[in-house]
Order: structure tokens, then C-alpha cells, then sequence
């Protein structure tokens, strides 16, 4: 393959995602609010006990610390979260669902799957998504371990100097 023809069809590929991606959204009643709305409520409704670390929220949706802090600050005056230091470490704030954000964040993830059984399951087959499934976790392995011997050069950078 060459240079070009990786470079359409990498691109071919992200967006083919992200433009699924958004037709799915679309069918998620966000009530006005971002994507990043869903997100977040999908995360904690898929966590432990409903509620995450802060830090752990903005680094799994690749947002500042700062940046989640203004959602979470939005999605609690709307009733959707409450947010309480933890009871070991007073460093840490979690963000936790309330029964409001509950039954939003279910509602939502309803709709979610209904929409990815359309615009997903309704173009590709279950073999050709277990194929893409994974292509998506040798790369995310492959980017892992490359992320993490940089992390590892540069300590051993900062402790040489």
C-alpha cells in the first residue's frame, strides 16, 4: 500500500466513524446538551457504584480537569450529578449520578443502542465488526505500549539530568 493510499483510507475510516457517530447521536434526546453529556453519564452509569474521580471522567473523555469541572458543574445544577470528596483521600472528588441522572443516563443509553443497532449493525455485518473490533485493539495495544516506553524515556531523561 502506499503512502497515499494508506493516508484515504486512514481518513476514509475516521470518517465513516465520526459521521455514524453523529447520525447515532442524533437520535439521543440530549435535551440541547453535547455529546459530551452522554458521554459522561455513560461512563458513570458503567462505573462502580455510579461514580468515578473527577480526573478519571475528564481523562476518559479527553478533556481538561478544568474543562470537565465546567460540566460537572452544569450537569449538577441540572439535577443529573452530585459531586463529594472521598472519604480517603480528600484530594480526590467524585462525581456520582443522582436517580435523575440515572434514568437520564439510561433513557439515553437506550436510545444509544437502538440508533447503533441502525446505522451499525443495520450497514455491517456482526463479522465485519468483530473484524474492525479487533483492528481497533491492536492499534490501541500498539499506541499503549508506544505511550507508555515514551513515558518510560522520559523518566529516565529527567533522572539523568
Amino acid at each position: 500500500m502506499t503512502d497515499e493510499e494508506l493516508m484515504t483510507a486512514w481518513q476514509t475510516l475516521q470518517r465513516g466513524v465520526a459521521r455514524t457517530h453523529q447520525r447515532i447521536l442524533e437520535h439521543v434526546d440530549l435535551g440541547g446538551r453535547s455529546a459530551m453529556w452522554f458521554s459522561a453519564l455513560h461512563l458513570l452509569l458503567n462505573s462502580s457504584e455510579r461514580r468515578l474521580p473527577m480526573t478519571t471522567l475528564a481523562r476518559e473523555l479527553s478533556i481538561t480537569t478544568g474543562g470537565f469541572t465546567k460540566l460537572a458543574d452544569r450537569m449538577a445544577r441540572e439535577g443529573l450529578i452530585d459531586r463529594h470528596a472521598s472519604s480517603d483521600d480528600r484530594r480526590v472528588v467524585f462525581a456520582a449520578l443522582t436517580e435523575d441522572g440515572l434514568a437520564t443516563a439510561r433513557t439515553c443509553e437506550r436510545q444509544y443502542q437502538e440508533a447503533l443497532r441502525e446505522h451499525v449493525l443495520g450497514v455491517l455485518s456482526p463479522a465485519i465488526i468483530r473484524a474492525l473490533i479487533d483492528a481497533a485493539a491492536l492499534l490501541n495495544s500498539a499506541s499503549a505500549a508506544s505511550h507508555e516506553a515514551s513515558d518510560v524515556r522520559l523518566n529516565v531523561s529527567a533522572r539523568a539530568r
